[in-house]
């Protein structure tokens, strides 16, 4: 019985075709064209500026509006064959690392994607849905440090000084492109006070040299520049990286480990 089945189910291609599901990839470097909120039978446009990354398994986004306040979020995502994605946050510059997820309308096109957020805030009763339109961004070659990392200890060295750092940092890498993301700590007298900030460019990884070129970022100082950073590599999930800045007179060393 199992093989008249079988042998049914072959001749049923044969005749009809046998439809094989597409497989979807979101992974890839977007950029914000446009980002609008619609509610109330109203239309807000916002002007904001933002790149967004996805890996094969995670994302991260980073954006800076006019008045140069920074936002970002990053995560882990699941998509399905047709046009949904579920986000969940592991960290964002707006609810930190609290449990939260998002599903997301996706219209694919080969110039990038659109993404709808139903009901993402509710204001004096009115639904807010959120739209952007993004576009992509060339991509190059792999690199076995693609994917999601989490910075662990860092230090930084000036002089005869060492401090030791205290920020919230993760970090992407996806084809050629990097992004990182951070909350910081500003001194303030008695009191603490936290900024965000994120850095965006290009990189290639030869034997135990990251190059980075700063394309973007929250921090002036760091757009335009190049970096040729020393790395060390412990298995597979675990680096750690020593950046020199004549220009500031320090050294910095970072340890990461993967998201996994």
């Amino acid at each position: 019985m199992k093989r008249i089945l079988i042998l049914a189910a072959l001749i049923s291609c044969i005749i009809f075709g046998c439809k094989k599901k597409e497989k979807v990839s979101q992974a890839g470097i977007y950029r914000l064209d446009k980002q609008m909120a619609s509610g109330g039978g109203k239309d807000t446009v916002y002007k904001r500026t933002q790149i967004k990354i996805y890996t094969d398994k995670y994302y991260m986004y980073a954006g800076m509006a006019p008045d140069s306040s920074v936002g970002f979020g990053t995560g882990a995502y699941s998509l399905d064959t047709g046009n949904k994605i579920l986000e969940r946050n592991i960290y964002s510059s707006g609810v930190l690392d609290s449990s939260r997820s998002f599903n997301l309308l996706i219209t694919r096109k080969d110039s990038g994607y659109t993404q709808v957020i139903p009901g993402l805030a509710i204001v004096n009763g009115v639904k807010w849905d959120l739209t952007e339109n993004y576009s992509r961004i060339a991509s190059s070659d792999t690199s076995v440090l693609d994917g999601l990392w989490k910075l662990d200890k860092s230090y930084w060295v000036k002089g005869k000084d060492t401090t030791k750092g205290n920020q919230t940092q993760f970090k992407i890498f996806w084809g050629g492109h990097f992004m990182f993301v951070h909350r910081y700590p500003l001194p303030n007298g008695a009191s603490q006070t936290f900024k965000n900030g994120f850095g965006y460019g290009t990189f290639s990884f030869k034997r135990d040299t990251l190059t980075e070129e700063e394309e973007w970022s929250s921090h002036t100082a760091l757009v335009g520049r190049k970096f040729s950073i020393k790395i060390t590599m412990k298995g597979k999930d675990e680096y750690s990286q020593v950046i020199d800045d004549p220009k500031a007179g320090e050294q910095t060393t970072e340890i990461y480990r993967r998201v996994q």
